[in-house]
């Protein structure tokens, strides 16, 4: 099995788990997802010789804009992994900005080190689809989203 497919179906598992399943924070990232590859399945290939050899102006503004969106769900969330999704899409903007500014990088490091963070990412909303759920099995209730009072840090 490629690559390709095993992404492919990691993806439409887990978002569709989250979609389904997930409240208001999961159903929002999955979508935030599923936008990201949409938009990204536009853009050229990668994959095709010399792709990784530059930086692909395209995916380095999308993975930057999907930072600031994940950034934006995991401060206003009342949940811990959106910080972990954060940090993983940074590392990704990270690697785009290192090939920028080292265009010598190997084509092979950088494709690794821009797509290596999806497979974590979608598991880790997988898993917080999964705690949402138990979460509201125990203790029947489960707010998505912070108060305005806790977001400025007064409760």
């Amino acid at each position: 099995m490629s690559t390709f497919w095993l992404f492919l179906a990691l993806l439409v598992i887990c978002c569709s788990y989250a979609l389904l399943r997930g409240g208001a924070c999961e159903r929002l990232t999955a979508a935030l997802y599923l936008l990201a590859y949409a938009v990204g399945f536009m853009l050229p290939r990668l994959d095709k010789p010399g792709g990784a050899t530059t930086v692909a102006a395209g995916f380095y503004s999308l993975d930057a804009i999907l930072l600031v969106a994940l950034t934006a769900v995991a401060v206003r969330a009342t949940r811990f992994w959106p910080l972990y999704l954060a940090g993983f899409q940074g590392a990704a903007v990270i690697a785009h900005t290192a090939k920028l500014l080292d265009p010598s990088m190997l084509g092979f490091g950088y494709a690794l080190q821009i797509r290596g963070w999806a497979y974590p990412m979608l598991i880790v909303l997988a898993i917080g689809t999964w705690r949402h759920r138990e979460r509201l099995c125990r203790v029947g209730s489960d707010p998505s989203w912070k108060s305005p009072q806790q977001r400025a840090g007064l409760i």
